[in-house]
């Protein structure tokens, strides 16, 4: 789950704390969803990269690219520069998982309300992550027999009938500014 990895320590590459991880990036056009990049909260900062700011600053989050993790280990996320030589890239038009997903609504392409995204699960393959899908509340099936259906579609053609409450990644057709909108994909 998402929530397993968030707030977990980062270390540089010389073994001190930097901060916690804040977010991750999502291609959502990748199948499966690959993470492409960390959010990192860092304490207490003075630059960014080789930009010197005018003052410290103790509330920084920072966009560093996946190339720039050298490890994931149960106690922390080790990075492979030393602070403050990170790579940092932009948010712009990504997909962040706590940002962008989790606790958004889920619609069908008509619009209709399904549920709101309780969790994000996650697949790790050795220093990868995957988003395998999007858990909702138990009791998210609304009146409807329409819907219903839907979603008994979207589970027997992504084959993940016994996952009652995930929603599996296939079936994001694309996240909105107010919406995950979910459906069959031709």
């Amino acid at each position: 789950m998402l929530s397993s990895i968030l707030r977990k320590e980062v270390r540089d590459a010389e073994g001190r704390e930097v901060g916690h991880l804040e977010d991750l990036a999502f291609d959502l056009s990748a199948t499966p969803p690959v993470a492409t990049d960390l959010a990192v909260h860092l304490e207490w900062t003075d630059r960014v990269g080789e930009i010197l700011l005018p003052r410290p600053v103790e509330d920084i989050v920072l966009l560093l690219p996946w190339s720039e993790l050298e490890s994931v280990q149960e106690e922390a996320l080790y990075l492979h520069h030393a602070h403050p030589d990170f790579e940092v890239v932009s948010c712009e038009g990504k997909t962040l998982a706590r940002r962008d997903l989790l606790n958004k609504q889920i619609v069908d392409e008509e619009g209709n309300r399904l549920q709101r995204v309780d969790a994000v699960i996650l697949r790790r393959e050795g220093i990868l992550l995957f988003l395998e899908g999007l858990q909702v509340g138990m009791g998210w099936f609304p009146a409807g027999k329409r819907v219903q259906k839907l979603v008994s579609r979207l589970r027997k053609r992504y084959r993940r009938t016994g996952e009652i409450n995930i929603i599996p990644y296939e079936a994001i057709l694309r996240v909105d500014d107010e919406s995950i909108v979910i459906g069959v994909r031709s």
